[in-house]
């Protein structure tokens, strides 16, 4: 049961690639204790820090979050009762550069070299939490 449990927290800090486990997140618990709503959040303030949006922009950066995040939730869940930890890094990988490609297509160039150096800066998790 221990394992399982550290194997899902593992998966979600990589999932998430949310530096909140480093910054302390709210409530001593970082990421864990967020909701997907304010996990999104963060996420999404950390992406496009110094990047000015348009209204149509942020709505469809919004909605590519949202659906990455439900694919992720289930990816995570069905890992569950797998427990192969690599496989599930890779797939969380994969789905991770997915949702970056599809933010990208919603940026300009400028924004996009922007973008780029923001997700270069945040961390990777990798190994155990």
């Amino acid at each position: 049961m221990k394992n399982t449990l550290r194997v899902i927290a593992a998966v979600a800090a990589f999932a998430i690639a949310t530096p909140a486990f480093a910054q302390g997140g709210g409530g001593g618990g970082g990421g864990m204790r967020m909701s997907p709503a304010e996990r999104a959040a963060r996420q999404k303030e950390q992406l496009f820090a110094g990047i000015t949006l348009t209204a149509d922009q942020s709505t469809k950066v919004d909605t590519i979050m949202a659906q990455a995040g439900r694919k992720q939730m289930e990816a995570m869940q069905g890992a569950m009762a797998g427990g192969d930890r690599a496989a599930m890094q890779e797939t969380m990988q994969k789905m991770n550069a997915e949702r970056n490609d599809a933010l990208k297509a919603v940026l300009t160039d400028e924004q996009k070299k922007k973008f780029e150096e923001n997700l270069a800066a945040m961390p990777q998790r990798r190994g155990g939490v």
